[in-house]
């Protein structure tokens, strides 16, 4: 009896230790396809954040090449707006030239610069203009139609 005793005890310590290993075992085994899957996902983490950085980079660079073309756009304007400033200013100087010669006190000079120009002369002014060309939207020369207005109607 002592030796069955024994015998049931070491079979159930070897049925035990068996169940033991094979779990551990098994859990083993668990535990790498567990580490090889975060492994793939920590490469696959790795792989985004660099395409992320180098997303980042692309859009850094972009940025700083839409400022330098933000700068130029904002000189052009800006230098834009003075050469029509200056223009506006040699215009209205002009126009004001002009209309102290029309209302001259010399009759001459008076009846010269109220004169209508002769069709042909104007018919000549429109050919030119379109020439130029300076249009506007309806195909009539804008210069040609403001100078019609500007002799005709004094």
């Amino acid at each position: 009896m002592f030796n069955d005793f024994k015998t049931t005890v070491l079979l159930c310590l070897v049925l035990i230790m068996t169940t033991l290993l094979v779990v551990g075992g098994l859990g083993m085994h668990s535990l790498k396809a567990k580490n090889a899957s975060l492994t793939h996902d920590v490469l696959q983490s790795q792989v985004s954040v660099e395409a992320l950085l180098s997303s980042n980079d692309n859009q850094a660079e972009r940025i700083k090449i839409l400022e330098r073309d933000y700068r130029v756009m904002t000189e052009i304007n800006a230098t834009h707006r003075k050469q029509l400033i200056d223009l506006q200013a040699t215009h209205e100087s002009r126009i004001v030239q002009a209309n102290l010669i029309k209302e001259s006190d010399d009759e001459p000079t008076k009846d010269w610069a109220n004169a209508l120009l002769p069709t042909d002369a104007l018919q000549l002014l429109k050919h030119t203009d379109c020439k130029s060309g300076d249009p506007n939207q309806n195909g009539v020369c804008v210069a040609a139609a403001r100078l019609d207005s500007a002799v005709q109607h004094p």
